[in-house]
């Protein structure tokens, strides 16, 4: 996968991090590809939460350069909110993309399946999981929740492991 043209401004930092010496106008930003990122802002740039910035090779209006990768504990109340819901609008609007995820999905080792690592899937449901695919494939959020009948929604627990993927919690990466 190429490198993200673009991301979302989550908080805009106008003393930087608390814990960093850089007291530079800084943004937390999400990219395109779902990784949270510091970013030093130009001198006189104005951003605002949930305003889309160019971060690509070419000449940037608001952002200098990325400072670092950081995690969603550095957040705000308000901006753990709002990664939230751009988290939640990029799975509603991403559902192909999900979906052939999971109809992909293999073992991660003997013992671990990749779909056990998406909360509300244990052993059994991820059984299931690969046997309704391998009957056909999923279509849809509503067909996977339709047929192994989960009362939270797919689309839910897919958004959950995102947050602990962006959070690093764990090892394994589906999703980011």
């Amino acid at each position: 996968m190429g490198r993200d043209e673009y991301a979302y401004v989550l908080e805009y930092l106008p003393y930087g991090l608390v814990e960093t010496k850089d007291r530079r106008p800084s943004a937390v930003i999400l990219t395109e590809s779902l990784s949270l990122l510091l970013a030093s802002l130009k001198k006189n740039a104005v951003v605002e939460a949930g305003k889309k910035v160019y971060i690509g090779e070419e000449k940037r209006d608001e952002i200098h350069h990325i400072i670092k990768r950081i995690t969603p504990d550095k957040l705000s109340g308000a901006g753990t909110q709002i990664l939230k819901d751009m988290v939640h609008k990029a799975v509603q609007d991403n559902e192909k993309k999900y979906v052939e995820i999971l109809n992909t999905l293999g073992p991660v080792n003997v013992r671990l399946h990749a779909l056990e690592l998406i909360p509300g899937l244990g052993k059994k449901m991820t059984q299931k999981m690969v046997e309704e695919r391998q009957k056909k494939p999923f279509e849809s959020y509503e067909d996977i929740d339709n047929r192994l009948q989960l009362s939270s929604g797919i689309s839910h627990e897919i958004e959950q492991r995102i947050l602990e993927e962006i959070g690093e919690t764990d090892k394994y990466r589906i999703f980011t």
